[in-house]
């Protein structure tokens, strides 16, 4: 029943590192030429929920018997066989009418162990009786094995790739909120240059406005001596502006104090 190339063909199968329902697929195909079947019907074991569930199948039925009867893990023998660590192997059934409309007359059921752990069921169903026989029932156990080995790897990889999925999503959420931050910063950062200039500019501003409203009324007048002092402040008024955006432009690291309340400014450069 079981010779070397199985073994070769599930080693194959693995290293392609294809998704869980073509591994299944690759693997029931293998399986149909190693021994006969009508239906087989893949069980994968959730802890969480202590629950098993059908996740992949080949044939037109579910393979499954005594789905009238519960048992720890669920309705029908699978849940009952996922208790053992041993396959289940009935070899007639046509007397039992086993299975809906008498689908199955020969029976094996295996439990997928890594170690310890239980990983699903496996159950194979076929119409005629005796094609599976309680004197192969170590390479039953050899078949049993290979698949756990395929679908714990496939759990590994599923596992593998939620947890970088969920790590991918945190960090671009990570760097979304950097981003955030980085803006806010700047907005913070223009914000207190303009407390700044508002600040250091408006004083001399004021003064230019004055007095060029000074100049404007004295111009009617004639008096030179006015002219020239307000001209004279003018310019020192403008000289001082030219400073403090010269000062502006020196800014290469942002230090800042309370200009009034909460309201913070950046500290220009001496």
């Amino acid at each position: 029943m079981i010779n070397l190339e199985f073994l070769e063909e599930i080693s194959a199968i693995l290293q392609k590192g294809l998704g869980s329902d073509e591994t299944f697929s690759a693997v029931f195909d293998l399986l149909e030429k190693t021994l006969s079947f009508d239906s087989a019907t893949l069980f994968l074991y959730h802890e969480e929920q202590d629950k098993l569930e059908v996740i992949h199948q080949k044939g037109d039925d579910i393979v499954e018997l005594a789905g009238d009867f519960t048992f720890a893990r669920g309705r029908g023998i699978s849940s009952w066989v996922s208790q053992l660590h041993k396959p289940v192997i009935l070899e007639s059934l046509a007397r039992a009418k086993a299975g809906l409309e008498h689908r199955f007359c020969s029976f094996v059921s295996m439990p997928l162990r890594a170690g310890d752990k239980l990983i699903g069921v496996l159950n194979l169903g076929h119409q005629d009786s005796e094609m599976y026989l309680r004197k192969d029932l170590p390479a039953f156990e050899f078949i049993a094995r290979q698949i756990s080995m395929v679908m714990d790897k496939i759990i590994l990889q599923s596992t593998l790739q939620e947890k970088n999925a969920r790590l991918e999503k945190a960090l671009k959420e990570l760097k979304n909120a950097q981003n955030r931050l980085v803006e806010q910063e700047r907005l913070a950062a223009i914000g207190e240059i303009v407390v700044t200039v508002n600040h250091e500019i408006n004083n001399p501003l004021t003064s230019i406005i004055s007095l060029a409203e000074i100049l404007q009324f004295t111009y009617n007048t004639g008096n030179k001596e006015k002219i020239q002092s307000a001209l004279k402040s003018i310019h020192q008024a403008a000289k001082k502006i030219q400073r403090i955006t010269e000062r502006l432009r020196h800014i290469n690291k942002s230090q800042t104090e309370r200009y009034h309340g909460s309201i913070k400014m950046t500290r220009l450069p001496s």
